[in-house]
């Protein structure tokens, strides 16, 4: 945890390069300090059909996914953080955020857990 699912246009691929986008977003997440060190998890889902503000405009939209317990603070730090390492990479990119939602702990399973279930 957490998982950072990173969006934008398909065709940003001019832009930038996808592996760079998605290494700047795991690396301002590691950064926060909240997370063990290999717990972040990033991704990229490219969209194909959008619209900004009644055009097709480029965007980047991270929404980060992390199991309750964190501070409001912590959440805004961590979502501060995101954003800047992604206005860094992209300065010409107008629309830039960062959602930070909680996973309630009881709504939540990984391989991990299972198996500490099983031995149990």
């Amino acid at each position: 945890m957490p998982h950072c699912v990173i969006e934008c246009p398909a065709e940003f691929t001019s832009l930038v390069d996808f592996d760079l986008l998605v290494l700047a977003v795991h690396d301002a997440a590691e950064s926060s300090n909240l997370f063990d060190i290999g717990d972040v998890k990033a991704r990229l889902v490219l969209s194909e059909h959008y619209v900004v503000g009644g055009i097709k405009a480029p965007y980047v939209h991270t929404l980060v996914h992390l199991l309750s317990g964190r501070s409001e603070m912590q959440k805004k730090q961590l979502a501060d953080l995101v954003t800047k390492a992604v206005c860094d990479l992209l300065p010409n990119v107008e629309m830039i955020s960062t959602e930070v939602r909680d996973i309630p702990r009881h709504a939540y399973s990984n391989r991990r857990s299972i198996s500490k279930r099983e031995i149990s």
